[in-house]
């Protein structure tokens, strides 16, 4: 079921339309020794490398081989003990330090900040977040519900998003020395937990508190800096559901607006991480031009480690023109349409690059001749290609041995 943003009882609001789950059927990666216990998974989009991680410690990094089309693995360690035990979840922060992971531990509710994974992995900080600060605490691990999901965001797209804290109080930046704050979604009322830590000292950090979200459990975290949105993987029951949020809290103090979720027709198992492949390389990793592909970790059962090609980069039949017509008249980023808002200024307009989307809009300019309609094509096609360029030069380049 698809939900435009409003908020009652801590639930984001009435349905709008039925949404079935938009990725398609899942392909397996193959994946050694995690038959159980596969927890976590967070995707790198500068090295284009999959992390994925398992309660005892182990992690994977998989990197795709397009000469067989396929996510091949590319290493796998073991990661110090001193991160704790019963590891749910990893989360990088600094994108270009392709060799740092912060992982999450559920029974302690400890983060740590683990260094040097492409040689001998060193714990360099940790947080344990059940102890009392700033008038909050993460809940501890009760009857095996804990926190489960971990993820950072960069203080730029929580100040574009017009984030506020739990209480209500503006958000003016992060504090601590981390350029953004760290997110941990929790089992118990599906609750989305907001610290800012210092990343270069222990135990250094503000709890700001939680949102309710439009679940009573969170299962897995993943934030798409290209398109500035927030994926919980929600899975109360084993019931699954995926909401999309800004991480704005307009609607109701306290409670995360939510874009969409999708709720029906979900992929079945014990399903737990989240990563997804970000807006600026959709088309790539086998995925048709307008497609990206998702990640799922199983714990338990067969196949452990599955991917989505077919995740929608823009929104559900964004190449219709009654569609689009209608998000761009509408002024409105809610119901969906923030999906085709291509070049993240806010609105959707002719600038937003898409090959369907500006050939609608290239007729709908008046008095322009065969020439003139092509030579707004180039303008459209050179305006995105610096950004192209520089998303591909950002990459980190990994060889295999």
């Amino acid at each position: 079921m698809l939900y435009t943003i409003a908020g009652a009882a801590g639930l984001a609001g009435s349905p709008a339309a039925a949404s079935p789950w938009p990725g398609g059927s899942e392909i397996t990666i193959p994946i050694d020794d995690a038959s159980s216990d596969l927890s976590g998974a967070t995707w790198n989009p500068q090295s284009q490398s999959l992390w994925v991680i398992r309660q005892n410690r182990q992690v994977w990094e998989f990197l795709h081989n397009a000469g067989s089309g396929s996510f091949e693995l590319f290493q796998t360690l073991v990661l110090p003990s001193g991160i704790g035990s019963d590891i749910e979840a990893c989360a990088q922060v600094d994108h270009a330090i392709a060799d740092e992971l912060y992982t999450l531990a559920e029974n302690q509710g400890r983060i740590a900040r683990v260094v040097d994974i492409d040689s001998s992995p060193v714990v360099q900080q940790i947080w344990n977040l059940e102890v009392s600060n700033n008038g909050h605490a993460l809940p501890p691990e009760t009857s095996g519900l804990g926190a489960e999901g971990l993820e950072f965001v960069p203080d730029a797209d929580l100040l574009a998003a017009g984030f506020r804290f739990p209480d209500g109080s503006a958000f003016s930046g992060s504090t601590k020395g981390m350029g953004g704050l760290m997110f941990v979604g929790h089992q118990i009322d599906g609750r989305l937990h907001v610290f800012d830590l210092n990343p270069n000292t222990s135990n250094d950090f503000l709890n700001h508190g939680s949102f309710l979200t439009s679940a009573t459990e969170i299962a897995g975290l993943h934030f798409d800096r290209t398109s500035a949105q927030m994926y919980l993987w929600h899975s109360p029951s084993g019931v699954h559901s995926l909401e999309i949020s800004t991480l704005s809290s307009t609607a109701l103090q306290g409670t995360l607006d939510t874009l969409e979720i999708y709720d029906s027709s979900m992929p079945p198992g014990n399903l737990e991480g989240i990563a997804v492949v970000s807006r600026a390389s959709c088309g790539e990793f086998g995925s048709l031009d307008a497609e990206r592909s998702l990640f799922l970790t199983r714990d338990g059962g067969s196949p452990n480690l599955v991917y989505f090609g077919e995740h929608p980069c823009d929104c559900t039949a964004a190449e219709n023109e009654e569609a689009f017509d209608f998000c761009a008249e509408s002024g409105d980023l809610s119901g969906g349409c923030i999906c085709l808002d291509q070049d993240l200024d806010g609105d959707v307009d002719c600038d937003d690059y898409h090959p369907a989307i500006s050939a609608q809009c290239i007729a709908q300019v008046p008095g322009l001749g065969f020439g003139g309609r092509l030579l707004a094509v180039l303008v459209v096609a050179l305006a995105c290609a610096p950004l192209l360029t520089s998303s591909r030069a950002s990459r980190r380049v990994r060889e295999r041995a």
